[in-house]
C-alpha cells in the first residue's frame, strides 16, 4: 500500500469516526472511549506519516548532494588538469556549486576562446593524454550520475562520449572538448536549479 493511500484512509477513518461521534453523542463504551482513541492513533499515525516524509526526504536530497560532489570532483580535475595554462577568466577556480556564476561565466569564456584560436598542441595531447587514462572511470559512473536528474544523466554521458571519441580520434580534439565543456556547464546548472550542491539552502 502506498504512503499516499494509507494517509486518504487515515483521513476516511477520522472523518467517519468524527461523524459517528458527533451523531451519538452519548456516554457509550464505543462513542465515548473508543472512538476518541482510534481518531487520536489515526491523527498520531498521520503526524507520523508527514513526519517520516519530510525526513525521507531531505536524507534523499542529502544522498544526491554527496553524489553530485563525487561526480563534481572528476569534473574539477578534468577543468584544472587540461585548461590550467588559460586566462584568468577562463579559469573556473575549485568549481564550487555555490559558485554558479562565475563557474557558467568562466565556461563560456573557456568555449569562447576554443571556437575562436582551437587547442594548442600540448593541451591537445593533455586531453588526448587525459581522455585514454580516465574515459573508463566516466563510463563506470553513468550508473552514479542517473541517480540524479535526468539533465544530470544525460550531461554525464555526454561527457563519457566525447571523452570515449578524443581517446578513439573518432572527433577532433578541439570540437569534442567544446561538447564536454558544453556538457560540464549543463552539468553545474542542473545541479544549481536543483539545489543539489554542498552549500544549498
Amino acid at each position: 500500500m502506498s504512503k499516499k493511500l494509507f494517509a486518504a484512509l487515515l483521513v476516511i477513518s477520522i472523518a467517519i469516526m468524527s461523524i459517528i461521534a458527533f451523531c451519538k453523542a452519548e456516554s457509550g463504551f464505543l462513542v465515548g472511549n473508543i472512538v476518541p482513541e482510534l481518531i487520536g492513533v489515526c491523527i498520531e499515525l498521520l503526524i507520523i506519516i508527514f513526519v517520516f516524509d519530510v525526513w525521507q526526504k531531505n536524507e534523499e536530497k542529502n544522498k544526491k548532494i554527496k553524489v553530485e560532489r563525487r561526480l563534481r570532483e572528476f569534473l574539477i580535475f578534468f577543468l584544472k588538469h587540461n585548461f590550467k595554462d588559460y586566462p584568468s577568466c577562463c579559469q573556473s577556480g575549485n568549481f564550487y556549486g555555490e559558485d554558479h556564476g562565475k563557474n557558467q561565466e568562466c565556461l563560456s569564456n573557456l568555449i569562447n576562446e576554443i571556437e575562436k584560436k582551437g587547442l594548442k598542441e600540448k593541451v591537445v595531447l593533455q586531453v588526448q593524454n587525459y581522455c585514454e587514462s580516465e574515459k573508463e572511470i566516466f563510463n563506470n559512473l553513468i550508473p552514479v550520475a542517473a541517480d540524479l536528474t535526468n539533465d544530470h544523466f544525460k550531461s554525464w554521458v555526454r561527457i563519457a562520449f566525447f571523452m570515449n571519441a578524443i581517446a578513439l580520434k573518432s572527433e577532433t580534439t578541439s570540437h569534442a572538448s567544446i561538447k564536454i565543456l558544453e556538457n560540464i556547464k549543463r552539468f553545474d546548472r542542473e545541479s544549481f536549479t536543483n539545489g543539489l550542491y554542498v552549500g544549498a539552502k
